[in-house]
């Protein structure tokens, strides 16, 4: 087993009296350093250095990248100033830093970077709480004059960046910069996330590098809107980096064991059997406790599914119904024969099918009329992002925990179809291509009939992205690097069939963020951090309107208007196809999309807390929902499906915000939510080890 190793640096007192005097970084390391000292929590070995100059913390971190075997786990810490040159070069301030002799008194995020690249660990964590200088407006990562692009000066493989933040602005403190002396936030939060445990967001004992960024970026952004954490990976498989000393049976499993009805605790053998799978040594043995104690339950539905379990094979679910339609509410006479009735069959269902192991199970829920979650598959698996084929036949769902991968499932069956080393998938609407983006500045053409790579497409940059015709016969693809300074980002389009490419689409000078096709295919759309929004003749190559906006832009239906957010302002406006703004809404964020009749816009903020409903007509603001959780839009824009805390999946009105329905099933917190073009499927990824696949419509 590889050591735990971590590297505090603070620097808050400095010679150049330019740089303002920082009154938390040496509590925030002090604070850092006792949580991650904890052998009951995360047993790292800890350095801190205070307010040393360049010279011993360059050599301190030298010699702490050195000599590392690959199983070790490395964490560098970094709270201080951070200042960009006149080149944009981003440096970290010692205590002897001076802003006119940042060469040769800073440290250069290069110098730490082929630190990092050297290091032979492949768990390297690196977190950065600075205060970059600068007086700019609050911005976005994609806004290159306002922002440091810190993650893209740490790029490589086996690290993961966290940031506090990316703004070229203070970053916020509390109320005081001087005086008594207050935590960062986001230093707060990590510490806070792993000394009591919170920070283990599924309940399974770990606390891992992407669980706590998830914890502290939702804390940082609730309390402090203007500043936004960043996170940055490429490692294969999970990171732990602590343990949660405080971990309990999660109180739905709790309550579901103590339940008087066998139903329920029939049910917790799902999360029961969940936890054991993927916990660490604690979790699995209470589990494996609880799953014992269930197989001498009274109930011989219960023992003998918690007896199956045991015994290698998956707790047995009730029986499905062979007809989907529900029948009307029963009288309670007739509930009750067929309670007995169905109970009956049930045990000896259960029987015959204690070593039968199956990937889908299909639920049969209490079907009494206060029971408003419909039947659901279930596909024994972990994704943390969904995506629905257009046929809506084949899910594919991508995970940090399995590294670069995505997994592709039949949804019908359940099936794993194909796991594939790349990340990112698009799908054609030709069923046999999806599109991968495969390391730096590659895109790949995958072929689901012969499991094969069809094409592999250079040209971009940082993660390229990309989008189909509706015919599937062109791909157009865009490097996203927000750079500094900016560079010549032609936008590619290739044939899908052999992989050539057909075109380059000149004229956006740095990243492009987003881009769309219309729905005959005759226009492209292209929004980017040069700050402008581009409108394209497919057929000619042709530049044919430019909009004063970017980073996010939509098409209606009928390809007439434009939804795009000013890059200047951060204002939402519709547009026409020539580049006319017909109208600015009240509002700040980014557009989602149009309903499939055209006639509302649905719209998000930037931290993507709200979600807003506009009719494209009128400009009128006529719903807003406040998710506490992951959301998807249904297609006719009627609903907002919401991950609960409490593990449900709520179905709302989107116009009056009142719940319709509750899907339960999940045992853990839902990570993502994702609707089948024609609205009729809804499927859910949760924590649980399921994904479900609801018939909603």
């Amino acid at each position: 087993m590889g050591r735990r190793v971590a590297l505090l640096i603070a620097t808050y007192e400095y010679e150049d009296t330019g740089l303002r005097r920082l009154t938390t970084p040496a509590h925030d390391a002090e604070a850092l350093a006792e949580v991650l000292a904890d052998p009951s929590i995360a047993g790292f070995e800890v350095t801190t250095l205070v307010n040393e100059p360049l010279h011993r913390v360059g050599a301190a971190i030298g010699e702490f990248y050195r000599d590392r075997r690959r199983d070790d786990l490395t964490l560098l810490y970094f709270t201080g100033h951070g200042l960009k040159d006149d080149e944009g070069r981003l440096y970290l301030a010692m205590t002897n830093t001076h802003r006119d002799n940042l060469l040769f008194t800073g440290l250069p995020a290069e110098q730490v970077d082929q630190a990092l690249e050297n290091c032979a660990s492949r768990q390297k964590v690196l977190v950065l709480d600075c205060c970059y200088s600068g007086a700019f407006p609050p911005g976005r990562l994609a806004k290159a004059d306002t922002t440091v692009h810190t993650l893209e000066r740490f790029q490589g493989r086996g690290r993961t960046v966290l940031t506090a933040s990316d703004a070229t602005q203070y970053s916020f403190e509390g109320d005081r910069p001087h005086g008594r002396a207050t935590q960062s936030v986001f230093t707060r939060y990590l510490v806070e996330g792993l000394r009591d445990g919170s920070a283990d967001l599924d309940g399974d004992g770990d606390i891992t590098v992407d669980e706590l960024y998830s914890y502290v970026h939702d804390r940082v952004v609730e309390e402090v809107p203007q500043q936004r954490p960043k996170k940055q990976d490429d490692v294969q498989g999970r990171t732990v980096i602590a343990r949660n000393v405080n971990w309990t049976l999660p109180t739905h499993l709790a309550n579901a064991l103590a339940s008087p009805l066998p139903a329920d605790r029939r049910n917790a053998l799902d999360g029961l059997a969940h936890l054991r799978r993927v916990g660490n040594d604690v979790v699995r043995a209470r589990a494996e406790e609880e799953i014992h104690r269930l197989t001498e339950d009274d109930s011989q539905e219960v023992s003998t599914a918690a007896t199956a379990l045991l015994a290698g094979a998956p707790a047995a679910p009730p029986p499905a119904k062979p007809h989907p339609p529900r029948p009307a509410p029963p009288r309670a006479g007739s509930a009750l024969r067929r309670a007995l009735t169905s109970r009956r069959a049930l045990i000896a269902l259960v029987a015959a099918a204690a070593l039968a192991v199956t990937a889908v199970l299909w639920l049969n829920r209490d079907q009494s009329p206060s029971n408003t979650s419909p039947e659901a598959r279930v596909i024994a698996a972990t994704a943390e992002r969904l995506l629905l084929s257009p046929d809506a036949k084949t899910l594919a769902g991508f995970s940090t925990d399995a590294g670069e991968r995505v997994h592709l499932w039949d949804l019908t069956t359940g099936q794993d179809i194909d796991t594939l080393d790349a990340n990112t998938p698009v799908f054609s609407p030709d069923p046999n291509t999806i599109a991968l983006s495969s390391g730096p500045g590659t895109a790949v053409l995958w072929d689901r009939t012969t499991h094969l790579a069809r094409a592999t497409l250079p040209g971009s940059n940082a993660g390229p992205r990309v989008a189909f015709t509706p015919d599937g016969k062109t791909l157009a693809t865009a490097g996203t690097c927000a750079c500094d300074p900016p560079f010549d980002n032609p936008v590619h389009l290739w044939n899908t069939e052999d992989g050539q490419e057909k075109a380059a689409l000149t004229g956006h000078t740095n990243g492009v963020q987003d881009l769309s096709f219309s729905r005959d295919g005759r226009l492209l759309l292209t929004a980017a951090v040069d700050r402008t929004t581009r409108v394209w003749d497919v057929a000619t190559g042709k530049n044919t309107a430019t909009l004063d906006a970017g980073y996010t832009a939509r098409f209606s239906p009928d390809s007439t208007l434009i939804a795009a957010s000013s890059h200047f302002t951060e204002k939402i406006s519709l547009w026409d196809t020539t580049g006319r703004r017909i109208r600015q809404l009240d509002t700040t964020g980014e557009p989602v999309s149009f309903s499939t009749d055209g006639k509302t816009l649905v719209t998000t903020g930037f931290d993507r807390k709200a979600v807003q409903l506009w009719e494209v007509a009128t400009g009128k603001l006529v719903g807003t929902t406040t998710p506490d959780g992951p959301w998807a839009v249904s297609p006719d824009h009627r609903t907002v499906a919401v991950g609960a805390p409490d593990h449900s999946v709520l179905l709302v009105d989107a116009r009056t915000t009142a719940t319709q329905r509750t899907l339960t099933g999940h045992t853990a917190r839902v990570t993502d939510l994702t609707y089948s073009a024609d609205g009729r499927t809804l499927v859910s990824a949760a924590g649980d080890g399921t994904i479900r696949v609801w018939t909603v419509s």
